[in-house]
């Protein structure tokens, strides 16, 4: 990510053109050529991006949103205490770790 907001450079180099330096107007922060008028606007300021979502923002996703997780098992246990599913899952641990190995 690129920060460059917070170091801004220490003075800014006035731009040339023409061969020239351009005459700066510290009212406006524009910049004009005193040989052929070319006028240069600034550029706007970038803000930083908002902060992280409140807590309350969160809640109020995950209420607006349920979960999908059902609150069993596929075999009617609690999830976690089921023999089945633990030894399901061990298997496709291991396919997966033979199958990163490759």
């Amino acid at each position: 990510m690129n920060d460059y907001w917070n170091d801004p450079p220490e003075s800014p180099e006035t731009p040339e053109c023409c061969g020239d330096f351009m005459d700066y107007d510290e009212k406006t922060g524009a910049c004009t050529c005193p040989t052929c008028g070319k006028h240069v606007e600034p550029e706007p300021d970038i803000e930083p991006p908002d902060d992280e979502p409140s807590d309350a923002e969160i809640a109020a996703w995950f209420a607006a949103n349920p979960s999908p997780v059902p609150d069993r098992c596929p075999h009617g246990g609690e999830w976690g205490d089921c023999a089945h599913c633990d030894h399901a899952s061990d298997l496709a641990y291991d396919a997966a770790r033979e199958r990163a190995c490759r």
